[in-house]
């Protein structure tokens, strides 16, 4: 995941914020390759239009087709970001639901400061800390309401309902993003974001409404010795 942050930010340089954006919400389809692949999560047909919408959502809002050719090769370094998050959510679905919460936080925080440490070390120190007192108290509250408390019930939940789900559920940072920027920006939605946002909400629809087979419901249905 630290990895895929690091081609996030190196597109941000070339590549415009909305575009990069937009395409870090096709990782729904990376999670359910993922799934399938490495853990043999096989991806139902409801699932894969749902990420199919998403998909197209995405390309509506951002239009990535947009981006000058010679800069299409930075466009696919940022698809290393969604990679990353999906590979993220399909290793703490399968994989770290055995340790307790905080300990997958832990895990995942770990690896992100290992990939980015190579950032850290080559940049002045001027770039690093905060000027004043103040920024260091903006830093703690960002650490704690956006990264620590909601991270911890994302961990708790994610193995609770599945890889797929987790991943089409959290697309709905995507309307999320137009909200904000509504409310807080006084942004205007065109039509194609208004279009975009319809097809994410319907792709969470359509995966809510079907029972997925999760880690709780597999240890619910195992044999007692």
């Amino acid at each position: 995941m630290g990895l895929g942050w690091v081609g996030y930010v190196t597109a941000l340089e070339s590549v415009p914020a909305s575009t990069v954006g937009v395409l870090y919400m096709t990782y729904p389809v990376f999670t359910i390759a993922i799934a399938w692949v490495l853990f043999g999560d096989h991806p139902t047909r409801r699932s894969l239009v749902a990420a199919g919408l998403i998909v197209i959502g995405a390309i509506i809002a951002g239009s990535p087709a947009s981006v000058p050719f010679d800069q299409l090769p930075t466009l696919l370094v940022s698809l290393a970001a969604p990679f990353g998050f999906g590979f993220g959510i399909c290793v703490l679905v399968h994989r770290l639901s055995r340790i307790a919460p905080l300990a997958r936080i832990a895990s995942i925080s770990l690896g992100s400061v290992i990939g980015l440490s190579p950032l850290i070390l080559t940049s002045e120190l001027g770039e690093i800390l905060p000027e004043g007192g103040s920024d260091w108290f903006l830093i703690v509250g960002i650490g704690l309401v956006t990264a620590l408390i909601p991270q911890l019930i994302y961990t708790v939940c994610s193995p609770v309902i599945g890889a797929t789900r987790t991943a089409v559920l959290g697309s709905v940072e995507l309307p999320t993003m137009f909200a904000v920027g509504v409310i807080a920006f006084g942004e205007v939605i065109t039509g194609a974001q208004a279009i975009a946002c319809a097809l994410v909400l319907g792709a969470i629809a359509m995966t809510n409404s079907r029972s997925t087979r999760t880690v709780t419901t597999v240890m619910s249905k195992k044999p007692e010795r």
